[in-house]
């Protein structure tokens, strides 16, 4: 009896992204299409995408956490989940820090006068009042 061939491992992720199911439940890639290709060009049709834990949040590049997807649901998810998420993310961070700055203000006040600047202005218009044509009654 012989020893076995080593497989790449190369050979092997392609072979499990070949066994993802597409959206009818049925293999993504049909076996006939699977067939005529190489590794290398099964595998360029995916991306790594981190889930559940983003990247920008702190997401390891730990396998439970890497979803292997095709590049235009993946493109599409990005832009229409994780893009929003994180811009709200952000906005929310700027708001707590805004905030913590105006409570140390209160408490601290010469603290007052530097923070000054996360305050709101108000806008002055340059006409207070619309100039336009003013409409009589005729009678």
């Amino acid at each position: 009896m012989t020893a076995r061939e080593h497989i790449p491992l190369k050979v092997q992720l392609a072979a499990a992204l070949l066994q993802l199911p597409g959206d009818d439940g049925n293999p993504a890639i049909p076996h006939e299409h699977a067939k005529q290709m190489t590794a290398d060009q099964i595998i360029s049709l995916f991306h790594r995408d981190h889930y559940p834990i983003r990247k920008v949040d702190g997401g390891p590049d730990e396998p439970w956490n890497l979803t292997w997807r095709f590049i235009g649901p993946h493109k599409v998810k990005t832009a229409t989940i994780d893009v929003p998420a994180i811009a709200k993310g952000k906005r929310i961070r700027a708001d707590q820090e805004k905030h913590r700055r105006r409570m140390l203000a209160k408490t601290e006040p010469n603290l007052d006068r530097a923070l000054n600047f996360l305050l709101p202005k108000r806008k002055i218009p340059s006409r207070p009042f619309p100039k336009g044509r003013k409409i009589r009654n005729r009678r």
